[in-house]
């Protein structure tokens, strides 16, 4: 299967991190196609141009949006736009601490991303619901850890390009879980997962239960019809499983013949060995210091004196009132 390749261009490739402004770099992606670099560049400026707040803006970050929605810029914005609205009312649903303060949490392997890809190319997310300590987290905690987990996915332009298959067990799930089925806890986790930025994503279901199966008809009804229809039920059916997940990426509980078990170490030294890559992006949504300005503006004001000719101004240049 294809292995996990370092993109020279890839945010958190060869440990370089972002760029130290990532908001003012130039186009680095696309300088042979200039219809893609062009939009990379007017979604920039819509972005820098939407509020006072320090927006994350580089390539890689741009281009999570463009191929989702096809490069048509207007569609890409207008979900940033809900993403950040999302992120502004319930911050505590995302990425916002420094890595090594989920340390513990990641270490309970609960959700992970293998280091190798399936046939198709696709990232595989595995989620074990088994492993939830429901005594000591919250459902927060579980939207934090596929926070960071998409986040270095979606710094891969074959993850962009090929997609995420994602792989839930349901094995030795709690009843306890279901006081995280709240209407408000699904609603802001069912409008997360509605607007990650990947145009091609399949959830395959191991190890359900009459019980569980009870639970998932709860949940169903309120899933979009997207999420719907990307889900696949396999039950303990390893044959089934390995149709879309090859044997040789699993280990033997899932029918596979990787291992006995996953070599967690390596697999979460995908993040917490770049860690500095991480704790740059907490800057974003901060407020944006502007030329000539000492006052301070609420965290994501509107900006009063909008430039209004994008394409006159230079893609690295902010907006200044």
């Amino acid at each position: 299967m294809p292995e996990i390749k370092a993109i020279s261009k890839n945010a958190f490739s060869g440990g370089k991190g972002l760029p130290e402004d990532a908001a003012n770099a130039p186009v680095t992606l696309y300088v042979d196609q200039p219809e893609r670099a062009r939009k990379i560049n007017e979604l920039r400026n819509l972005i820098q141009n939407y509020d006072d707040a320090h927006r994350r803006c580089d390539d890689l970050f741009l281009c999570r949006f463009l191929y989702c929605c096809d490069w048509n810029v207007e569609e890409s914005f207008a979900r940033i736009v809900k993403l950040i609205k999302l992120k502004e009312a319930n911050p505590e649903w995302f990425f916002h601490k420094p890595i090594a303060t989920y340390g513990e949490l990641l270490n309970r392997n609960i959700k992970f991303a293998l280091d190798r890809r399936d046939r198709r190319g696709r990232r595989v997310f595995v989620t074990r619901l088994g492993a939830i300590d429901f005594s000591s987290m919250a459902v927060t905690d579980l939207a934090n850890l596929d926070d960071i987990w998409f986040e270095l996915m979606l710094n891969e332009l074959d993850t962009l390009d090929s997609g995420v298959t994602c792989l839930i067990d349901l094995s030795g799930y709690s009843l306890k879980g279901l006081r995280f089925l709240t209407p408000q806890n699904i609603r802001v986790g069912s409008a997360k997962a509605d607007l990650l930025p990947l145009k091609n994503i399949e959830f395959h279901v191991v190890n359900s239960s009459v019980f569980m199966n009870a639970a998932v008809a709860i949940l169903y009804p309120m899933l979009s019809k997207r999420i719907k229809e990307s889900v696949h039920f396999h039950y303990s059916n390893w044959e089934s499983l390995h149709e879309h997940i090859p044997a040789d990426i699993l280990p033997q509980e899932y029918g596979g013949t990787g291992g006995k078990t996953f070599d967690y170490a390596t697999i979460n030294d995908q993040v917490l060995g770049r860690a500095n890559e991480f704790d740059r992006l907490l800057v974003y949504g901060g407020q944006r210091t502007t030329v000539g300005s000492n006052a301070p503006k609420g965290k994501g004001s509107k900006t009063k004196g909008k430039c209004k000719d994008f394409e006159k101004k230079k893609a690295a240049t902010a907006c200044i009132d």
